[in-house]
C-alpha cells in the first residue's frame, strides 16, 4: 500500500510530523543567536546558526548577510559557502549557487585528511 493510498489528497506532509519547528521555534532561535551576536560580534558560529534560522524560515536576504558574515569571519567555513549556495539557488542566482557550490567543494577537499601517496 503505497502513502498516496493511506494519506488523504490534501494533507499536509509538514501538519503530520509533530517534530518539525514552526516560525515561532525560528524567531525565538534567531533572538537567542541575535544576544550571542551582541555578546560576542565575531562570533561565526552564532551568526551561523540565525543564517540557518533565517533559511529555514524562507527570510533569503538575512540569511545571505549572515552567511556573508560567517564568511569573513571564517574563510574557510565549507557549511557556510554550501547553505549560501542552497539560498543563491532559491533566489535563482545561478552563477553566486555555483561559485558558492565550488568553494565549499575546494574547501571540504582540502580539509580532508589524505595520507600522501607513496612512491614505488
Amino acid at each position: 500500500m503505497s502513502a498516496s493510498e493511506t494519506t488523504p489528497a490534501d494533507a499536509n506532509p509538514a501538519d503530520s510530523n509533530p517534530a518539525r519547528p514552526d516560525d515561532q521555534d525560528f524567531d525565538k532561535a534567531i533572538a537567542e543567536f541575535s544576544k550571542a551576536i551582541e555578546l560576542k560580534p565575531y562570533a561565526a558560529d552564532a551568526f551561523y546558526g540565525r543564517a540557518l534560522a533565517y533559511q529555514c524560515k524562507r527570510a533569503f536576504p538575512e540569511a545571505i548577510a549572515d552567511y556573508d558574515r560567517v564568511i569573513a569571519l571564517d574563510p574557510g567555513h565549507a557549511d557556510a559557502h554550501f547553505k549560501r549556495s542552497i539560498v543563491h539557488r532559491q533566489l535563482g542566482a545561478f552563477e553566486k549557487a555555483t561559485a558558492d557550490f565550488d568553494r565549499a567543494v575546494q574547501l571540504l577537499w582540502r580539509q580532508q585528511v589524505v595520507p600522501p601517496a607513496k612512491e614505488p
